[in-house]
């Protein structure tokens, strides 16, 4: 079939050019944001030599509701931020440890199940936190009565003792079943490591936690093995978080009811499919331990707001490789505990990706103006389109002018598509795969720089065309495809249509 380019100056204007695919999502039950129904015309195409067409669209400022990132408002939002989320979060106090388990050998999965099909109904994923101690002077701890009988012990404040057998032999069966039940299930983003501190967030009292000196000093000096653990806290932390990332270790030591330290061996699968998350409030050695172990395993902070500094401090060596590879994930501190600047300042500086809601009193423009970046944002920079020998030679520059990339595990499996779209009848007539690794389309790592460039990402390929395909005036369209949904993602450009498609130049084929 011969087949000749035909580049013209024109601009388009087009209304109602649907797919059968196409979506309205509302702004608070559905996963992805729908560009306007009348996008704005295309910058006027330039033609090159050698009959070449280049395109170059222009950036958007808005806030994009795109899979897994931004504002994730979590249970008992306030009602003045009607900021749309695409990431729901479990309401923790109905999915704790002794109301899943409630008996030996019995779990009970009705709450949380109910909460991960809520969720996916309004068109979200779902993440959770399985609680064993939700705080004080709130509901205390969640050890089921069978698991205290059998020796797990309460201290005089309120938590568990994480150091004692039963609770660590007990709690791993639990989240064995955990695995078992959700570990690869498409509509989960991630789940938090969960097991110890106040909230389950890791954080420590000084009743309790003993710093395991050696293994941080040993860190520092890129020596540290996971044996470095000396103390019988240290040597808890390590067990809870190999139950939920997987790990063996013999001759492990842990705390009897009557106070005296045995020596057992354990060896658990983990979760393999499922991103995990690793809470931090304060105990650098478990993020330490944890990024030396897994580079899938994400970060999540619980007081964005506030102590950025320290965060920075102690543990930003750590997040400034993981939110390459694995979610950066952060809850706003209390309400009257946020510093705005603050928070933006730690959110750039370590690629954040979602901002979990806190009660905050925070007015609605200004946390959109916080997470607008958070995550991903891909931008078309510009096009190129030129006929060789009948094959359609398309060039593209993309950026991420976002903070972080799109992360597969979570379920952003993302995968860039050229369309042939009938002029006529707006139907795709031809579509292929461009070859492109988007998850390692990295935004600039230098978040505060005077002159903020963000990294180049180019793509040059030859498309040809079947003979299937007959002569006639197409358009060519690009597209950002979510795999897991089949749906594309928003782009950070003006003028995509509504079926989330953007459309490059127009073509004749004869």
């Amino acid at each position: 079939m011969k087949q000749k380019l035909y580049l013209c100056l024109f601009y388009l204007l087009f209304i109602g050019m649907c797919q059968a695919c196409s979506f309205e999502p509302s702004l608070t039950e559905a996963p992805v944001a729908t560009p306007s129904a009348d996008p704005l015309p295309l910058p006027s195409p330039i033609v090159l030599p050698n009959d070449e067409l280049q395109i170059s669209p222009a950036p958007t400022g808005d806030y994009l509701v795109n899979p897994g990132i931004g504002w994730q408002a979590g249970p008992g939002n306030a009602d003045n931020i009607n900021i749309p989320e695409t990431v729901a979060y479990s309401s923790r106090r109905e999915i704790a440890w002794k109301i899943l388990n409630p008996d030996e050998g019995v779990y009970d999965w009705e709450n949380l199940d109910a909460q991960l099909s809520k969720a996916t109904q309004a068109g979200k994923q779902f993440s959770f936190r399985v609680y064993s101690m939700v705080g004080m002077p709130f509901d205390g701890h969640m050890v089921p009565d069978w698991v205290l009988a059998k020796g797990a012990v309460i201290t005089p404040s309120g938590e568990p003792d994480y150091s004692n057998c039963i609770y660590q032999e007990e709690w791993g069966k639990f989240v064995e079943q955990i695995v078992r039940r959700y570990d690869g299930n498409p509509d989960i983003a991630f789940i938090d490591i969960s097991g110890y501190g106040n909230f389950n967030e890791w954080s420590w009292q000084d009743s309790q936690t003993e710093w395991d000196s050696m293994w941080e000093n040993n860190f520092l000096m890129g020596t540290a093995v996971p044996q470095d653990f000396q103390t019988l806290d240290g040597q808890a932390r390590r067990r809870l978080v190999d139950i939920y990332i997987g790990g063996a270790f013999e001759l492990h030591s842990c705390r009897m009811l009557d106070g005296s330290v045995k020596e057992v061996s354990y060896s658990y699968a983990g979760f393999q499919k499922t991103q995990l998350v690793m809470p931090y409030a304060g105990i650098a050695q478990s993020t330490q331990y944890v990024a030396s172990r897994r580079k899938d395993i994400g970060f999540r902070f619980d007081c964005l707001g506030n102590y950025s500094e320290d965060v920075f401090q102690k543990v930003g060596r750590e997040i400034g490789q993981i939110w390459k590879t694995a979610p950066v994930v952060y809850e706003l501190c209390k309400p009257n505990e946020v510093d705005l600047d603050s928070a933006k300042w730690l959110l750039q500086n370590t690629h954040g990706s979602l901002v979990h809601n806190n009660a905050s009193e925070e007015t609605l423009n200004d946390l959109e103006d916080l997470v607008r970046n958070a995550g991903y944002r891909y931008f078309l920079k510009e096009a190129r389109l030129q006929i060789l020998k009948g094959n359609l030679h398309l060039q593209m520059e993309w950026q991420n002018t976002g903070l972080a990339p799109n992360y597969p595990k979570m379920g952003q499996n993302f995968e860039l598509f050229m369309y042939l779209v009938d002029e006529e009848t707006s139907s795709v007539v031809f579509d292929t795969r461009i070859l492109a690794d988007i998850a390692t389309w990295l935004p600039s790592v230098d978040a505060e720089a005077t002159t903020y460039v963000p990294v180049s990402h180019k793509i040059d390929q030859t498309i040809h065309f079947p003979e299937t395909v007959d002569s006639g005036t197409y358009l060519v369209k690009v597209a950002i495809v979510n795999l897991r949904t089949n749906q594309p993602v928003i782009l950070a450009v003006e003028g995509s249509d509504v079926d989330g498609k953007y459309l490059l130049g127009k073509i004749t084929l004869e």
